[in-house]
Order: C-alpha cells, then structure tokens, then sequence
C-alpha cells in the first residue's frame, strides 16, 4: 500500500460562527501553514487572480500561483469579509495552489476550504490539506505543532461537534467511513454524536465525550500519547508523538475506545 499523500485537518460544526474572527483564523492558517509551501503572498495571490484572464492553456489560473474561489464572486479581502459577515444561504471559499501549467496541483499541492450553510442542520466544514510530498517526506515537529494549534484554536472558536488532523489516503471520507461503507452526507449530518474516525489527532465534541463517559473518563483512559481538554466538553487526543509513526495497533487500541461514538 502507498503511503499517506496528504496532510488533512477537517472541523465540522453545526454552531453559528462568529464571521469576522473565522476570516482571520482562516487568514491566519493560510499565512502559517501554506504559504511557506509557496513563494508568494495572501495580497500578491489575491492581486494575480483579480487581474489573471483564463486561457485554453491555463484555464484555471497563473503558473505558480493559486486560484482563489467564491460562490459568491469574485474573491478579495474584501469581499471574502463582506460574505461571511452577510452570509447567503450557501458559501464556499477555496484557496488551490496550481502547478506550472496553472492546473489544480493534487500530489504536490495543497488548498484551503471554508463550506457553511445558514442552516442550523447543516455542518459547516472547514478543512485544510496539504500534499505530504511538500514536506519532503518528513514532517518536523514544529510543523506538526502548527496543525495542532490550528486545529485547537479552530474548534474553541466554531465550537466544532469534531474534528481531526491525519495522514489521508480516502478524500472527503474518512478512512473509517471508507472501510465501514458509511457515505459522506451520512457522516456529516451525525456528526455531532458519532466520530468520523480514529485519527493521529481526533477532536472529540461534547456529545461525544459524554457518550464516552465524561471528560475526566476520556482524560484517564484515552489509549493515547496526549490528551488536552479544549473546554466546553472538548477534548483532543493525540494518538502517537509523531504525526507520520501510528503503528497500526495503537489505531486498533484508539478504535476500540472510541467504538461507542463510530459507525
């Protein structure tokens, strides 16, 4: 089997988000753990893409560069704030690095992705991925820490029901959901009472953690290498020190823990 391509951290929430902070939590995870996989600015991508025309041979944006989206329109700082603090009934927010040919990069790429609803029902997503080969094989610790705090500080501020960081071979399903046949919508709309999967990071919610026995139960028993309690019925277990050394027992050991809240 291939190893792991991408680096994935996913929040899913079903909360009312505070707009203007989530824009600068996104800003801030864009300049902190993309941007130094890539040789160019927030303002210097923004600038390029408002000026960039579409050709046959790079429809979808400069060489090099990235192609910013909005449902909405066009994307700028601007308009990105003005549409989370107006939020319309559907928003979705890509950032896609692009290779010399000025192509979505899958292998050797990485993006960022803000999906909400204005639907209590419906889970907002956000999820941010980037391709292992970036890193040359190796993840440092320090950028490792990076995810950690990004997906610690996201959580506090969406008050997400669940969330993760992992090495990811399945795409939008998780591997648990793959293996188990459990589809994406299923997944999405349970989320707040049943994880999504064991991870080398997995945030459990409150509902979750109750159905676990409680905070003080999660912290004391939890087969993991750390366990934070975020606040809020939130706690967040590190299964191994290493983001790329999870010896497939210790996922085994975390699965049976977690088996109350899966699929």
């Amino acid at each position: 089997m291939s190893p792991p391509h991408v680096v994935r951290l996913e929040l899913d929430t079903f909360s009312g988000v505070d707009r203007a902070a989530l824009a600068t939590w996104f800003g801030a995870v864009v300049a902190d753990l993309l941007l130094p996989l890539c040789p160019a600015s927030v303002g210097e991508l923004v600038s390029v893409a408002r000026d960039y025309h579409p050709s046959d041979t790079t429809p979808w944006g400069p060489p090099g560069y990235a192609r910013l989206l909005l449902s909405t329109g066009e994307f700028t700082p601007a308009s990105w704030s003005a549409a989370l603090a107006d939020l319309p009934s559907f928003l979705r927010v890509q950032l896609v690095r692009l290779d010399s040919q000025g192509l979505p990069l899958v292998d050797g790429g990485w993006s960022a992705e803000v999906l909400l609803k204005d639907d209590p029902a419906f889970p907002h997503q956000i999820t941010v991925t980037a391709s292992r080969s970036l890193f040359g094989g190796w993840i440092s610790l320090v950028t490792q820490q990076g995810w950690l705090s990004a997906l610690k500080s996201g959580a506090t501020l969406v008050r997400a029901c669940g969330g993760w960081v992992t090495l990811d071979r399945s795409g939008v399903r998780t591997e648990h959901e793959a293996a188990v046949g459990v589809g994406l919508d299923e997944s999405l709309f349970t989320a707040a009472e049943l994880c999504r999967g064991p991870h080398w990071a997995t945030l459990l919610g409150p509902r979750q953690v109750a159905a676990l026995g409680g905070v003080r139960e999660v912290r004391s028993t939890a087969p993991c290498f750390a366990v934070e309690d975020l606040g809020g019925g939130r706690i967040l277990l590190q299964l191994t020190e290493h983001l790329d050394e999870v010896p497939p027992d210790a996922v085994r050991e975390l699965t049976e823990f977690l088996a109350p809240v899966l699929h």
